[in-house]
């Protein structure tokens, strides 16, 4: 009973101390500060206010081809009008339109860019019929964001090709030269697609065309979201249908030109890849879109969830463990992994990642509940990332450390302490536990506050939703409080050595000093042999342990590490810590035990 009272007089004697109090407040102060200023950062970067915008001008249309479009001083920053549609500088057609109508200009101004004038009228109509295009979109679509934007980039070929089939009475060379920088065909496929055909095939051609931009035209003009769906997995069927037949292209060359199959080869198996992306992955994902009215586009927890379950598959499809044989042929693999068995750990660590990704996403989904990947600015990611404030703590429990008792020494204080009826061990002890327990103590406490700002700041709520494992789902607090009290090691470690130099060394300076500038260094060294092999002993060593923390932060130097192959194990780094804390705790009780005090 009575050590715990010497325990008890130890704190109350830091917290006499006005500096190391005022720093303690700051530290507590900081895990509250963080949030409410994301918060207000958020809010103001979020926050509305009306944006003022410019009245649309009249002005003269000048153009080869009259279509009725008024041009603005190009300035970039005036309306446009097309039609009688008014398109401001905030739409997201408005620098598209912008640009056309100075590839315009060009060409007007350019004349001899082109053969003949009858080339140029022909080229100034189809570059008319795409600001037209463009237009009609602007008149519906004004965010960035909205889902109908798509369609408007996947339509433009089909405006190029309607045009081809409709002025192909034009001779042949002619309206090749007019559309060929826009669509990059080679002169035999245009003639054989677009020239070379019959009557029949080209009004089939148009009404397929016009049934395909009617049928866009309707979703953008309706806001149809099903049938935007429906829209785009033809699409889709259709770019298979166009890979189907540049493998069959391919394939007839290999048999004509044997010499050219592994160039042709790489081709083929690309396209195939391709397919397999649009059936397995793409067509897939917009059915469940679908099912589950996800609209792209919105800030949404689920549209999160469905982009990375398609960015996961395609980084699947795209990634394979090569034999040992290509591996050694491939001299930028050899200098990245070094060895073949640890270019496999990283590839399939890689892969282990892709589907455990994907996994999370699909039960987020399934469970209609998201983990908190899929809400980056809640309160539960928030709080995660918080878990760095244990650097803050550890630098405070460095200062504890460092000043309880080369203070007494410097402050010749140590003598009045031996008078006291107590070993040394217990003396010593005692300060140990008491500046210990006040480290825990503000590193506790700053968390809980943070954790509570959060979720005043950010919503509650969040905390409800589970993470989700390869083993089921798991309550957040009981995903939080292990990473919690992991970062409690790093504390430990860095106040034991700042302990143990204040007792050896009687400086508070040095013992204060020479553990920060080593948790500098460690940083330092870890940032410097991340892509290196010596990253493979630095590994076994305290250095990318010494701030735990960054095992459970985003686009941390460890994850890099981790993601390398590098065997960097998490629960060999805590014993390594507490394993050295408890040496150093030793070698502070031998050395003041052993030690001349008076002296």
């Amino acid at each position: 009973m009575s050590f715990l009272r010497q325990i008890k007089v130890e704190i109350k004697s830091i917290l006499k101390s006005r500096f190391l109090l005022i720093i303690g407040i700051l530290v507590i102060a900081s895990s509250v500060l963080v949030p409410v200023m994301s918060f207000f950062v958020q809010k103001q970067s979020t926050g509305g206010g009306g944006v003022v915008r410019p009245l649309p001008i009249a002005s003269p249309a000048y153009s080869v081809v009259d279509i009725g479009i008024a041009y603005p001083e190009m300035s970039g920053e005036e309306p446009i009008v097309v039609e009688d549609i008014t398109i401001l500088p905030d739409n997201p057609f408005y620098w598209q339109i912008n640009g056309l109508m100075h590839e315009k200009e060009s060409m007007e101004l350019d004349k001899g860019r082109f053969s003949e004038i009858e080339v140029l009228d022909l080229a100034l109509s189809l570059v008319d019929e795409e600001i037209k295009y463009y237009a009609r979109f602007a008149q519906h679509i004004t965010k960035h964001t909205d889902y109908r934007m798509e369609l408007a980039w996947m339509g433009t070929q089909t405006i190029y090709e309607k045009f081809i089939y409709e002025h192909n009475d034009v001779p042949e060379d002619r309206l090749y030269e007019a559309v060929s920088y826009k669509m990059g065909l080679d002169p035999d496929s245009f003639k054989e697609k677009y020239i070379s055909i019959t009557p029949e095939q080209r009004l089939a051609a148009l009404d397929k065309l016009e049934g395909n931009l009617n049928s866009i035209y309707k979703v953008v003009e309706d806001n149809d979201f099903p049938q935007y769906i429906n829209l785009r997995i033809e699409q889709e069927k259709d770019r298979i249908a166009d890979f189907e037949e540049q493998i069959a292209i391919h394939e007839e060359s290999i048999i004509q030109n044997p010499s050219q199959e592994e160039g042709l080869s790489v081709v083929i198996e690309d396209l195939k890849r391709n397919i397999e992306i649009i059936e397995t992955n793409t067509i897939p994902i917009l059915q469940l879109r679908l099912e589950r009215n996800i609209i792209p586009g919105e800030d949404t927890w689920e549209n999160r969830a469905l982009n990375e379950i398609e960015m996961n598959r395609n980084q699947l499809l795209y990634t394979e463990i090569i034999s040992e044989e290509e591996f050694n042929k491939e001299r930028h693999y050899v200098m990245q992994y070094g060895s073949y068995d640890k270019y496999v750990r990283a590839i399939q660590a890689q892969i282990d990642e892709y589907n455990t990704a994907i996994m999370i996403g699909e039960r987020s989904l399934d469970e209609g509940k998201p983990d908190m990947r899929f809400v980056p600015e809640g309160s539960r990611n928030r709080t995660v990332e918080f878990l760095s404030y244990s650097i803050f703590v550890t630098l405070f429990a460095v200062l504890l450390g460092g000043w309880s008792i080369a203070s007494e020494f410097q402050q010749g204080t140590i003598r009045l302490l031996m008078i006291r009826p107590k070993t040394r061990t217990k003396i010593l002890m005692a300060k140990f536990i008491g500046a210990l327990i006040l480290s825990f103590a503000i590193y506790i406490l700053g968390s809980l506050l943070n954790l509570i700002s959060n979720g005043a700041l950010f919503g509650f709520s969040d905390y409800a939703y589970p993470n989700y494992t390869i083993s089921g789902d798991i309550n957040f607090f009981a995903y939080y409080l292990p990473k919690l009290l992991a970062c409690t090691v790093s504390i430990i470690f860095a106040f034991t050595v700042a302990f143990m130099l204040s007792v050896v060394i009687r400086n508070v300076a040095v013992a204060v000093a020479v553990p920060i500038a080593c948790f500098i260094g460690c940083n330092i060294v870890l940032a410097a042999f991340t892509y290196s092999d010596a990253m493979n002993w630095v590994a076994y060593t305290p250095i990318p342990f010494v701030q735990i923390s960054s095992f459970f932060t985003r686009n941390s130097m460890v994850s890099y590490i981790i993601q390398r192959g590098i065997p960097l194990s998490l629960p060999y780094g805590i014993m390594l810590l507490l394993v050295l804390s408890v040496i150093c705790t030793f070698v502070s009780i031998l050395n003041f035990k052993r030690r001349d005090i008076t002296g």
